[in-house]
């Protein structure tokens, strides 16, 4: 299985040039909106690279920052107070997604979502508004699924693919995560500068696939609880909060 970093730095340039342009338009600023068209143009011009080796992790580092001071602005703009929610994959949306509610006493109506929507407004409850990221850490996960060639369907899953392919791509040292009923506490080492401030709500691709992927395993939605940064590395706890039929 070829697992290139050029991968990894390109989808990263594309969601963050895509949020951008995205901040842009809702702010009505031209130099957001340019500066996230180049990103997604330069996102094209890393995948067609045929060699790895061009993309260094300086640059992942900056990309990151980037990428979390614009989602940072994002969150704060739209006054987004609850953690992100990881839901499984279903009907309306077969690869899983991510959702930040509007409130920390949240309510979620999956019925409602879908891949093309992307801030729910559009409920009976104000209680169940909030940003849908429906991409954020796809493509990382089914560089899992490649390496298990299956689908993951169990937590140990999730923690060898995750830990073998971060590691052959250079993103992380290891991966290791304890599931203990309904809570779930997740350990990832990085090979690169991380501040997880902030990440409890929107995080990297990174650890966005590796919650993915535990969704899809246990069938439940993950409402992560907090992330800390230790010795041994970035510290994630989280809680499984039921089924999709729960929340339809």
């Amino acid at each position: 299985m070829e697992m290139e970093l050029k991968y990894v730095v390109g989808g990263l340039l594309a969601v963050s040039g895509g949020v951008l342009a995205l901040n842009g338009f809702i702010n009505a600023n031209q130099e957001y909106i340019n500066l996230g068209i180049a990103g997604m143009f330069l996102s094209a011009i890393v995948l067609i690279i045929k060699s790895s080796k061009y993309v260094k992790k300086e640059s992942l580092d900056i990309i990151l920052k980037s990428q979390k001071e614009v989602f940072n602005n994002l969150l704060n703009n739209l006054k987004l107070e609850g953690n992100a929610i990881y839901i499984p994959p279903y009907e309306n949306l077969p690869s899983g997604g991510i959702f930040i509610p509007l409130h920390e006493n949240f309510d979620i109506d999956l019925a409602r979502f879908d891949e093309g929507t992307l801030f729910l407004t559009d409920v009976p409850n104000e209680k169940a508004m909030g940003l849908l990221m429906a991409s954020l850490g796809k493509e990382l996960l089914k560089k899992y699924e490649e390496h298990l060639e299956a689908s993951v369907s169990s937590v140990p899953d999730v923690e060898s693919a995750a830990s073998s392919v971060l590691k052959t791509l250079g993103l992380a040292n290891r991966v290791y995560i304890e599931e203990n009923g309904e809570d779930l506490r997740v350990i990832v080492d990085p090979e690169f500068s991380c501040e997880p401030n902030g990440c409890e709500k929107l995080p990297c691709p990174i650890c966005a696939s590796i919650f993915l992927g535990l969704a899809k395993a246990t069938n439940q939605l993950i409402s992560i609880q907090n992330f800390q940064k230790k010795e041994h590395g970035i510290e994630i706890t989280a809680k499984k909060i039921g089924g999709v039929r729960e929340w339809m």
